[in-house]
């Protein structure tokens, strides 16, 4: 063999040793694909045992309940969901720890739920800065805004409070002819004071609402006559509270102490006044209605997701199967607390799954979890209700009105848009 055969020879040789050799470089540089998680780790924390025990101990085993259905479904891509909770006894020293306890886990967690107003409020900062998402079963609109990393379940409590003076308007106004003159009597904490704002406030001049006063009381005052009787005093004909458990029986016991309370809505005898309570879960429970008995009768109640007494929606048909298959008889379950728990895990859950499906467990984190809940439209939650999120506003926004009839809670309007009473600042 002469020369030039010999060098062509060995060209040929090393062209296909570089050729083989390439795939396996391609290899060392790229990142290994990760390997599916043993499991998927979300956390709840909340009070199990103060006075919010009655929607967040329900809330709470929904969860377990609904992570055990879910994962005999097939988990998340196969691997399955696992709920860690923890008792903060509506402290929020204690829920503050605890936020501090599960950001350490590894590998570090994709989304906390939380309950209450205050601590959603003083961790919203903390959720974004650590890159975790927030789902709140408080719907707090100072801990939404700036949108960040939180994320309520249902629509704010003064896009809620909007949706009820477009129907006391454009409803109750028209057909009794009478205008509408408001009072709040509320709790005197951040979940109560959620609407005393200037945007709830504006939002009802614009509709031709005049408030003619605002009331608050302790969360565990029982007695609020004095506080009803200015409001009498002031010729209020609707009172609407933000609270939840015994807040909006203690409202109506009082009206009903002076002879001023209106057990059906369009009653129009002089000096009478109707009652709406707002926030979901909570005053609009099942919970709140079996507490007040008679005195809930005809209330005006708003939520984003169905009724127990809709028993022909297919949410709540699965809910009784749930109730039924983990033994949760009895009426604590059967409330607002039990459908959000439902509605949070599984919300949560497929929010996760579309991550994994969007960039592979090699990119799952926190960040991935939220731009997916941000490209939410119109999720069907197990039929029980719909949300939508987009990256400037993170509240969901339609909910039903309901009216207490025979002491069940019954649908008196289809799905209505809440208008965007979000902080003006954070407006377009």
């Amino acid at each position: 063999m002469n020369k030039k055969s010999i060098v062509q020879v060995a060209s040929a040789i090393l062209v296909v040793m570089l050729l083989v050799a390439l795939p396996l470089v391609g290899c060392k540089a790229g990142a290994p694909k990760a390997t599916k998680p043993a499991e998927v780790v979300v956390y709840a924390y909340g009070d199990l045992s103060g006075p919010l025990a009655p929607v967040s101990a329900p809330a709470t085993a929904a969860m377990a309940d609904v992570a055990a259905w879910y994962n005999a479904q097939g988990g998340i891509d196969g691997v399955p969901v696992r709920v860690v909770t923890r008792d903060t006894e509506y402290k929020l020293d204690m829920a503050i720890a605890s936020y501090n306890t599960f950001r350490e886990a590894q590998p570090k967690p994709l989304v906390m739920f939380t309950w209450g107003s205050a601590e959603c409020e003083a961790l919203a900062s903390r959720y974004a800065e650590d890159e975790i998402v927030g789902y709140m079963f408080a719907l707090t609109t100072k801990a939404i805004y700036p949108p960040a990393y939180m994320f309520p379940f249902a629509p704010g409590y003064v896009d809620t409070f909007g949706a009820f003076i477009d129907w006391v308007v454009d409803v109750w106004q028209k057909k009794t002819g009478m205008p509408v003159k408001l009072a709040f009597c509320t709790w005197d904490n951040s979940y109560g004071r959620s609407v005393l704002v200037d945007e709830a406030r504006e939002y009802a001049k614009k509709r031709g609402v005049e408030i003619v006063a605002e009331e608050v009381f302790p969360m565990l005052y029982l007695d609020v006559t004095t506080q009803m009787t200015r409001i009498k005093a002031a010729g209020a004909n609707w009172v609407y509270d933000n609270s939840l458990g015994q807040g909006p029986k203690v409202v109506s016991k009082a009206a009903k102490s002076l002879g001023i309370l209106a057990n059906d809505p369009y009653d129009t005898s002089p000096g009478k006044v109707r009652r709406a309570t707002g926030p979901f879960p909570g005053g609009s429970d099942e919970a709140t209605v079996r507490l007040a008995g008679d005195l809930a009768e005809g209330m005006i109640m708003l939520r984003a997701y169905a009724s127990y007494a809709e028993t022909d929606n297919k949410g709540i048909q699965f809910l009784d199967q749930l109730l039924q298959k983990n033994n949760r008889a009895g009426d604590q379950f059967r409330v607002a607390g039990y459908l959000a728990g439902t509605a949070g895990l599984y919300t949560a859950a497929e929010t996760i799954k579309k991550a994994v499906a969007a960039g592979g467990w090699e990119n799952l984190s926190g960040k991935a979890v939220k731009e997916q809940f941000e490209k939410t439209t119109d999720f069907d939650v197990l039929s029980l209700g719909k949300v939508s999120f987009t990256p400037d506003k993170h509240e969901p926004k339609k909910l039903k009105l309901y009216q207490v009839k025979g002491g069940k809670l019954i649908p008196i309007t289809d799905y209505v848009v809440c208008p965007d009473l979000r902080p003006a600042e954070f407006r377009k």
